[in-house]
């Protein structure tokens, strides 16, 4: 899986380059054990000739062989010693340079754990982890916007389905549509036409009822008009008189205490009859008042009873015009609707036309569609792959999570012990 390479273009102008590869620590390749067998190997040396004797080509010293396979003739013939070195390490040298560098990092790092320390290959752990963790956090949000990618293309694929499966259906059907779509043209026509005729109608109803209820509103305010004076009159008597009564009942007050202070004296003869007459004059005074109040409540009354006469009567052509408001709104949607029904059948009775007249368009899509099919299962190749990647990235980085946890523990105690031993 390491060593695949998934950078699978998504098409034109669909999709940017993920080079995996960026994820991977750069590992040099290994060099040849024998150091000094390979120098040997690179010059020429004198040793008998193998080939003329047995019928075998010779091996020329120049060019060393590229496999096992091509090097066991030599080796199966008594082939000198530094030879069969040399060959070996080009061997090791050329195997590496070929595994993947998924697989040359693994054993860089495998090498490096056995020739440490048990603290450098927990330290060489920690870095490889940490290194797995940065590396799915970046695979991570990589997937997310190939997924977001994905999603995104294959809504316009559906799209384009669609549209290709209509346009067969019209190459196919094209006659039948055709005259489906002018049905509903004339149809629509003829209810739109009897809408209009009786919103017209409806709307010239409606003007005739407001008018006859702007008349009858006249004349009811006429008949109003002296009921409404004489309402007027009664409130402004009726508060007079309320003004008079309280005026008197002022005076009243003030008798009854001028008479309480002369009782035993000399005046109080004079302040009894004052008091007389005070309480006279108040009496009169609420006795106006209250047939004010009355002669105010009958013309309330018959001002309220001629209303709802009035009201009566014009309620039947308020609710009329209220009735022929909502008919006319209602006959105005129903002809928008019509309207907006013919537009659509006009537009579809022009597609099918251009479908039919260009099937070339059709075979385009169909092309086109079948080569976004495949660019959608190539991305989904890639990114089934990269998730694997990223869950093994994630499995790795845990060692780096759990090691954290285990330094900040150690810190925490080699503080402590240092508080502990500063303190004796």
């Amino acid at each position: 899986m390491a060593g695949r390479d998934i950078n699978i273009p998504f098409g034109p102008d669909r999709t940017g380059e993920f080079n995996l590869s960026s994820l991977v620590p750069e590992v040099e390749p290994a060099q040849p054990a024998d150091a000094e067998g390979a120098s040997s190997a690179e010059q020429p040396q004198a040793e008998p000739d193998l080939g003329s004797t047995i019928g075998f080509q010779r091996v020329s010293d120049q060019s060393l062989p590229d496999s096992a396979f091509e090097a066991a003739p030599a080796q199966a013939y008594g082939a000198p010693e530094e030879e069969q070195l040399a060959t070996e390490a080009e061997e090791s040298a050329h195997a590496d340079t070929e595994k993947p560098l998924d697989n040359q990092a693994d054993e860089v790092a495998a090498d490096e754990s056995d020739e440490g320390s048990p603290a450098s290959n927990a330290l060489g752990g920690m870095q490889a982890s940490l290194v797995a963790l940065k590396d799915s956090i970046g695979q991570g949000r990589e997937l997310k916007a190939r997924e977001r990618e994905r999603q995104e293309f294959g809504e316009k694929l559906d799209a384009d389905r669609e549209e290709l499966a209509d346009r067969e259906d019209i190459l196919a059907n094209y006659f039948a549509l055709a005259a489906e779509q002018d049905e509903i043209i004339n149809q629509n026509t003829i209810q739109r036409d009897a809408r209009k005729a009786e919103l017209s109608q409806v709307m010239a109803d409606q003007e005739a009822t407001s008018e006859a209820l702007e008349r009858m509103r006249d004349e009811h305010d006429l008949q109003l008009q002296p009921y409404e004076t004489a309402l007027g009159r009664a409130k402004a008597a009726a508060e007079q008189a309320k003004n008079d009564e309280r005026s008197r009942k002022s005076e009243l007050s003030a008798a009854e205490t001028e008479k309480r202070r002369a009782e035993g004296g000399d005046d109080e003869g004079m302040a009894a009859a004052r008091l007389e007459v005070v309480q006279q004059s108040y009496d009169e005074a609420l006795a106006r008042s209250e047939q004010a109040k009355e002669a105010l409540d009958k013309a309330q009354k018959q001002y309220d009873e001629l209303r709802e006469q009035v009201e009566q009567a014009e309620a039947p052509l308020e609710r009329t015009l209220e009735d022929l408001g909502q008919q006319a709104e209602e006959l105005k949607e129903s002809v928008n609707r019509l309207a907006d029904a013919i537009s659509a059948a006009r537009k579809r009775r022009q597609y099918c036309d251009t479908v039919y007249q260009y099937p070339d368009e059709t075979a385009k899509l169909r092309e086109a569609v079948a080569a976004d099919e495949e660019t959608a299962r190539r991305m989904d190749e890639e990114n089934e792959e990269l998730r694997e990647l990223l869950a093994d990235s994630k499995q790795r980085s845990r060692v780096a999570k759990f090691g954290i946890i285990g330094i900040v523990v150690i810190i925490i105690i080699i503080i402590i012990a240092v508080f502990a031993l500063g303190g004796r």
